[in-house]
């Protein structure tokens, strides 16, 4: 392991110790509250706290640390009479990558065939069989895993948009933000099989805590001072509260992207530079329209499924079925 690599394994041991005493300081002034009131109260909310602490931040986050990474050296950065052994180096984690991806059947059955014929490739000239193992890579990747990734990215910003919508507590807007993130990047990582570099996981964790600050100044955005006296009534807090949906909801698409783009990022080997947060960012504003059809339209489509058209074409088939007019099949 490079020491830029062990650096930042330890910063990430750090930075969760340090989540976590902040967590531990919120939960116990809570338990202190409860109790006068029970103490058998008080012991079951520890109980619950340690069970969610347990499946929704320290499993999500230690799954991820301990995922294999199988990062390609970028060629622009060799020295030419170091190509050779760099792309040598290459092949051979784009070959484990490749037996993972079919070993946990995370592509297509027609990309699984074309990996494993690159595997099993009759001999032929290294750089033939170096560039084929790459787009076999390239196109598993980009037609499997990365339109996967965007429906569990648009999904967990929808769930951060009901629910801060909903809380009105900058605690549990936090909360929220930081546990979905965990859970988002666990989900991508399970999907892909493989996580970001360490150094990268540093990078995203950072841009987390960010967006969890955002999460608790959204509840101090005053819609007064922004919108005048136009907004009253119950209408104020209502748009209030959407409001701070929203913009966590876009924040988690933010990340969302950005930990998707870092770790495909580390099987790039070509010499085009990208800037990853600003590319995140541009993805995140695309997917917004996506965002709210998911999050507004869906639900309404399926209420009305459920309600009145799935009930009403079982009937018209129930009835053309009795009386005989359902056209036969010839």
């Amino acid at each position: 392991m490079k020491k830029r690599s062990i650096v930042s394994f330890f910063i990430l041991i750090f930075g969760f110790v340090a989540l976590s005493l902040w967590l531990y300081t919120v939960v116990v002034k809570v338990g202190a509250d409860l109790r006068p009131t029970s103490p058998y109260l008080e012991y079951g909310y520890y109980g619950v706290v340690i069970i969610f602490f347990f499946f929704f931040l320290i499993r999500p986050f230690f799954l991820v640390l301990f995922s294999p990474s199988f990062q390609l050296q970028p060629l622009k950065k060799v020295k030419k009479e170091e190509i050779v052994g760099v792309k040598e180096e290459n092949y051979q984690n784009m070959r484990k990558m490749s037996q993972r991806l079919i070993r946990k059947k995370l592509v297509k059955p027609e990309h699984i065939e074309a990996l494993n014929l690159q595997l099993h490739q009759p001999s032929s000239d290294f750089e033939t069989r170096y560039q084929a193992m790459q787009d076999a890579i390239r196109n598993a990747l980009d037609e499997d895993l990365k339109k996967d990734i965007r429906k569990i990215i648009i999904t967990a910003a929808r769930d951060t948009l009901y629910l801060t919508s909903l809380s009105q507590n900058k605690f549990v807007d936090v909360l929220v933000v930081i546990v979905n993130n965990f859970r988002l990047t666990k989900k991508i990582v399970v999907r892909c099989g493989f996580r970001p570099s360490y150094f990268k996981l540093v990078r995203f964790y950072i841009n987390v805590a960010i967006s969890s600050l955002i999460a608790d100044g959204a509840q101090s955005i005053d819609l007064g001072s922004l919108l005048g006296s136009s907004i009253k009534g119950i209408t104020k807090p209502i748009l209030g509260s959407l409001l701070d949906g929203t913009v966590n909801a876009f924040f988690m698409l933010r990340t969302g992207f950005l930990v998707r783009n870092f770790i495909f990022e580390d099987h790039r080997t070509e010499a085009k530079e990208i800037d990853l947060t600003r590319s995140a960012l541009l993805e995140a504003t695309a997917a917004v329209p996506e965002l709210t059809i998911s999050t507004v339209i869906q639900p309404i489509v399926d209420v009305l499924k459920g309600t009145i058209i799935t009930p009403t074409r079982d009937i018209f088939k129930k009835l053309f079925h009795d009386e005989g007019l359902e056209p036969s099949e010839e």
